[in-house]
């Protein structure tokens, strides 16, 4: 019984030195990690070559371009934007060749009072923007408008605009074949653009479109009517109208954004613990600018987690010609 008891603790004793010996063994370690780029000075377009050594569980990549830059990873990027306007028309029904209205033109106003009647809307001024778009011109008809900056159209004391629709259909008669075209404005977007990316500001979901109508419409029409949802603003009338019509889509109010939060930065895992080793990567910059580069390299398991981290600083120019060759610059450890 006592050899029992003996044996019975040295089993233990090495066991307990088995499992201490595998903590050892599975403790997490700072790679050894290191990166050079092929020079220093690199064109537009060109790939920039990064020689990578080492075999960390991990690699992140952060080029140093807005939205990918490793020293706004912990805090929110907010900058200015610049406002931009874009929608697509799409046309249907009615007698092609002879569409019945052929879109229907938009508008902004920096003096409407915000009260969705006819008299109000007539009161207030309206600037045609339809000349700075691209519309249909006939039915069955898709058309994107294009892309509008529109920072210069809202006052500078902070208030905001209204932009409406302007759909317009003529009474029928039989000698033009006019019965009515079906105007619908999709894809409405109200961006603030900056150099992180696109954030969309107001879309139809938010947009606050309503529908003011003429007495033409109001008297004469009497069952196709006008809607609008998060996918589109359908403007439309009975077919074959009996006199004129006039249907206005008129926004809520707009305001220019003074700053847009992008969110932190992220970076782009080009290695994970199951590939193999990773000797090369390659990326191409759109707009010169200096950059720095950063490559994360980290080791993690379940005890924990280390992390190396190699910067560069490059700098990428407009395509000339010309380039000064490039010089080898070694990452510091």
């Amino acid at each position: 019984m006592k050899y029992y008891h003996l044996a019975t603790r040295l089993l233990l004793a090495a066991a307990l030195l088995g499992l201490a010996g595998c903590n050892e063994e599975e403790k997490v370690g700072t790679p050894d990690f290191a990166a050079s780029a092929s020079g220093t000075v690199f064109k537009v377009g060109e790939p920039v070559e990064f020689a990578l050594a080492g075999n960390p569980d991990f690699i992140v990549f952060y080029s140093g371009e807005p939205g990918n830059a490793y020293d706004y990873r912990n805090r929110d990027r907010i900058e200015k934007a610049e406002t931009t306007l874009s929608f697509l028309t799409q046309t249907k029904a009615g007698i092609k060749g002879n569409p019945n209205p052929r879109n229907a033109p938009v508008f902004y106003s920096t003096d409407f009072d915000g009260t969705y009647t006819e008299e109000s809307v007539d009161k207030a001024t309206w600037t045609d923007l339809s000349d700075r778009f691209v519309l249909p011109t006939d039915t069955e008809q898709s058309v994107p408008a294009g892309t509008l900056y529109i920072d210069e159209l809202f006052p500078e004391d902070g208030s905001p605009i209204y932009l409406l629709y302007d759909y317009h259909v003529a009474k029928y008669t039989d000698s033009k074949k006019n019965g009515r075209t079906q105007v619908d404005i999709m894809n409405f977007n109200i961006n603030g653009i900056t150099p992180a990316g696109t954030t969309t500001i107001y879309n139809l979901k938010n947009a606050g479109f309503q529908f003011v109508f003429d007495a033409g419409y109001r008297d004469n029409n009497k069952s196709q009517e006008p809607d609008v949802n998060t996918s589109r603003i359908m403007l439309r009338t009975d077919y074959k109208p009996t006199a004129d019509m006039r249907i206005r889509a008129v926004s809520g109010p707009l305001y220019r954004p003074d700053d847009v939060n992008s969110g932190p930065d992220g970076g782009v895992g080009i290695k994970a613990v199951a590939d193999p080793t990773m000797k090369s990567f390659h990326h191409t910059y759109d707009k010169p600018g200096e950059y720095t580069v950063t490559f994360v390299a980290s080791n993690s398991n379940v005890y924990g987690r280390k992390d190396a981290v190699r910067e560069l600083r490059i700098t990428v120019v407009n395509d000339t010609g010309t380039i000064e060759p490039p010089v080898h610059d070694e990452w510091s450890n």
